[in-house]
């Protein structure tokens, strides 16, 4: 394919799940800022497809990219078995919609100049085969390294048919994600470490991109002195990952800290976590679930964050939103992957928690200090913005035109 005219937008077609409008979930946030990325570039006319989970009344279109509901909450088991045969994911079964199937079979009918696939899960709108075998370059997006997710999660489970099912879609995975790396003319990843882990299969043709996300300045304002007390968790039990994590908050690290009388509350963010920790401490609250300018509000103007995940792939979202906050993040080396460009060294030692009762009780008895290493946080954000702004919609366009891009990260 030559070079699209550059007197002519680059149409790009847009292949995605999840919900950019009203994001509840990590990839949520992801496809958002990609969307409203391209979408806002001047010489691309982005048009293109999400799937998102059902719910009553329509999904709602994004930055020119069309919502689609999936057709049903509880597949029956005969189009599970029907998914799983097609050469899909199981994980992916939540976003099948017959209406987002057609509109990306007529998208990519009208032979746009490049296609972007936002996560493996949107592969349960589009054939892994047509993508392959197509004369439509494409660019794929890999929001983690699906294999290891699943592998860590069969970790965590405690049935041997589910643990055995998890490795065997993380080797289907494997082979699909090698598939479309081999393939795409370009792979995005939103983290170095694993675009470090796909060289071998993607050479050159790679880069890392960090994402953005918005921020509504005006929040930082607000705020009361107990918000500055908070030391925040986000994230349901629901998620094995997770739930390993509130667990040794509640028992290691918050006995520890109410022991020794630091003046903090740790506060837990997160549908279910009323229930699935029960009676909390006295310096222990569980929020539920808050509105995304609430969890905002909270994050600018808390203590720090904690994030003592040891489970689980790819880069971690909340910790995301906790920079894009200015909020300091005390964590495992696993959950500060891929955040190099922040210089926030891993604080969070689950075999040491005391330690981090250390540091914590230092952040709390030095206002001053608390507010510098604050500063640090959002400078190192403010320069990722800049050298971040317009990266992937400049990827694209250099993909499209057949170039070399050199990878970043």
């Amino acid at each position: 394919m030559n070079a699209p005219d550059s007197g002519h937008p680059l149409r790009v077609f847009y292949i995605g799940a999840g919900d950019p409008v009203s994001p509840r979930s990590g990839m949520d946030v992801v496809a958002r800022g990609h969307i409203a990325e391209l979408a806002q570039s001047p010489d691309i006319a982005l048009s293109g497809v999400f799937a998102t989970l059902p719910a009553d009344g329509p999904a709602p279109s994004f930055g020119g990219v069309t919502g689609f509901r999936a057709d049903t909450a509880k597949p029956p088991r005969g189009r599970k078995l029907r998914h799983m045969l097609s050469g899909k994911l199981l994980m992916s079964i939540g976003f099948v919609s017959e209406a987002a199937r057609r509109a990306v079979r007529d998208g990519l009918a009208a032979k746009p100049d490049i296609v972007v696939v936002d996560h493996i899960q949107a592969l349960a709108n589009v054939s892994l085969w047509r993508l392959l075998v197509g004369r439509t370059p494409f660019v794929f997006v890999g929001h983690n390294v699906t294999p290891d997710t699943l592998l860590d999660a069969a970790r965590l489970r405690t049935s041997r048919a589910s643990r055995l099912f998890l490795r065997l879609e993380a080797l289907q995975s494997w082979i699909m994600e090698a598939a479309l790396l081999l393939r795409a003319r370009l792979s995005v990843f939103i983290s170095h470490t694993d675009a470090e882990r796909y060289r071998h299969l993607t050479g050159s043709r790679a880069v890392a991109l960090c994402p953005v996300i918005e921020r509504d300045e005006s929040v930082a304002r607000t705020g009361d002195d107990r918000d500055a007390r908070r030391v925040l968790f986000i994230g349901s039990p629901g998620f094995p990952p997770n739930r390993s994590a509130i667990d040794w908050i509640v028992r290691e690290l918050a006995p520890r800290l109410l022991q020794r009388d630091v003046p903090v509350t740790v506060s837990f963010i997160g549908g279910g976590t009323r229930d699935y920790i029960g009676p909390p401490a006295t310096n222990v609250e569980t929020l539920g679930f808050v509105a995304d300018a609430e969890m905002e509000r909270l994050l600018s103007q808390c203590l720090c964050m904690l994030s003592p995940v040891v489970h689980g792939s790819g880069l971690k979202i909340k910790v995301l939103e906790a920079f894009a906050a200015g909020a300091p993040v005390l964590a495992t080396p696993l959950s500060l992957q891929g955040f190099g460009f922040m210089g926030q060294p891993p604080m969070l030692d689950l075999a040491d928690p005391d330690a981090a009762v250390n540091r914590i009780a230092a952040l709390a008895a030095d206002p001053v200090a608390a507010a510098s290493l604050r500063d640090q946080v959002r400078r190192a954000w403010s320069a990722h913005v800049a050298a971040r702004h317009g990266a992937l919609a400049d990827a694209i366009r250099v993909a499209a035109g057949r170039r070399r891009v050199h990878r970043t990260g």
